[in-house]
């Protein structure tokens, strides 16, 4: 590797400030002029690194001192809005106070520093580039000035980011298939087994039947058994077969139901959650007014979000606070939302008969209901609405204390 004097490391950083090589020779003296060719090479490897490289100089305090034209191109400032500037100008507020304290105790003590940084542009938009900063350091170890040389890394970023989000959606179908397989295993052998059973039933009343019709003289025993196959054994046979059946059916549907919700596209938009929360109530105004509550909501902030599939999570939360009201009091339903650094925290408190304990862990299982000797509902609900806001990078949760009500609680991104 060749070894550079400090003269010719000056008239690199000098032609890097300059367009043209004639205004570092110009200047140049008789020593420097013996290096021409070696400026020469280096305004070559120049124009090379600035076709494809985002380039900027900053002196030892972080004030910048140069910036290539792609600098200019991908941070949609101009030349004389950078000058004189820190990096904080595009600063997209992604990295933490720590990731920039260690990005400068490395280029301060010497050292070169490489890392990913996601920069927010004039017009807002966010950027990402891989880069290296070199520090230049004095005969006295101390930094004379920086150079950052970048490489416009956003559409990597990005292909990352689907990457993610595609191995996050088959995480979630893989879970979905795990619910569905435990619900097959579980939830159809019931109904079978009553099929299969009163099947045989079936099967050996019509054998009793074909018995009695064979026979020339029909006894008044035979004829009581006759009837009671024909009034008794057969329908109840026949009834819970339909039961089984119905409920297989059931089943069935609520697998299909689900299973399209994970295939609904979301379309994100900013929500007016004051405007969404009128029309649903104004939907359930004949409930309301049949249950005598008192629905009361406190001004919300917006949120980001599907307007449909938002819209069933807040009306599957109040349809369930109206079914398990307390009959023994008044009922009240109060919405209200706390705003956090990222997201917001909507909440859906009901003065109802409350959720025991033991299943408070389950009510976002498919197909387990908030109470099941009521047998309301599909099931279905809290679970839909748990997988609508997983997939909007949201959660839900419940705390609920028996015979003293229920408060549901909906993360969304802010």
């Amino acid at each position: 590797m060749k070894n550079y004097s400090r003269m010719t490391r000056a008239a690199l950083i000098s032609l890097l400030q300059s367009n043209e090589t004639s205004s570092v020779t110009g200047a140049a003296s008789e020593s420097q002029l013996r290096e021409i060719p070696l400026l020469r090479e280096l305004k070559d490897l120049k124009a090379a690194l600035d076709a494809h490289s985002i380039v900027a100089i900053t002196d030892p305090q972080g004030k910048i001192t140069f910036v290539n034209d792609k600098f200019c191109e991908i941070s949609k400032y101009s030349r004389s809005e950078l000058l004189g500037k820190d990096h904080r100008i595009i600063n997209s507020g992604s990295h933490s106070k720590e990731f920039f304290k260690d990005l400068w105790s490395t280029i301060s003590s010497g050292k070169t520093w490489k890392g990913e940084i996601c920069n927010r542009a004039k017009d807002e938009t966010l950027y990402w580039v891989y880069t290296t900063i070199f520090p230049f350091m004095d005969t006295a170890g101390k930094p004379m000035q920086y150079i950052a040389i970048r490489t416009d890394i956003t559409e990597r970023k990005r292909d990352e980011e689907k990457l993610a989000e595609l191995a996050r959606r088959l995480e979630e179908k893989n879970k979905d298939l795990e619910t569905i397989f435990s619900v097959a295993s579980h939830d159809l052998r019931s109904p079978l087994v009553n099929i299969q059973g009163f099947s045989q039933e079936l099967e050996h009343s019509c054998v009793l039947l074909k018995s009695f019709l064979a026979k020339q003289n029909v006894s008044q025993e035979d004829r009581n058994n006759l009837a009671q196959i024909l009034n008794e054994d057969i329908p109840e046979a026949i009834q819970f077969v339909k039961a089984g059946v119905s409920k297989i059916d059931s089943l069935l549907a609520g697998l299909l139901k689900f299973s399209r919700q994970g295939r609904a596209a979301i379309h994100m938009e900013r929500l007016d959650m004051n405007a969404m929360l009128k029309r649903i109530l104004q939907a359930m105004e004949f409930q309301i007014k049949e249950t005598g509550t008192r629905v009361t909501i406190d001004p919300l902030p917006d949120c980001v979000g599907d307007s449909t599939q938002i819209n069933q999570v807040f009306s599957n939360l109040l349809d369930n606070a109206l079914k398990y009201l307390d009959p023994k009091k008044a009922g009240m339903i109060h919405i209200s939302a706390h705003v956090h650094d990222k997201n917001i925290t909507y909440s859906v408190r009901d003065n109802g008969i409350g959720i025991m304990q033991e299943h408070q862990k389950k009510i976002f299982e498919i197909f387990h209901r908030l109470n099941p000797s009521k047998g309301i509902g599909e099931g279905l609900g809290l679970t839909i609405s748990q997988r609508i806001l997983e997939r909007h990078h949201g959660k839900i949760h419940v705390e609920s204390t028996p015979g003293m009500g229920s408060t549901f609680f909906v993360s969304l991104p802010k």
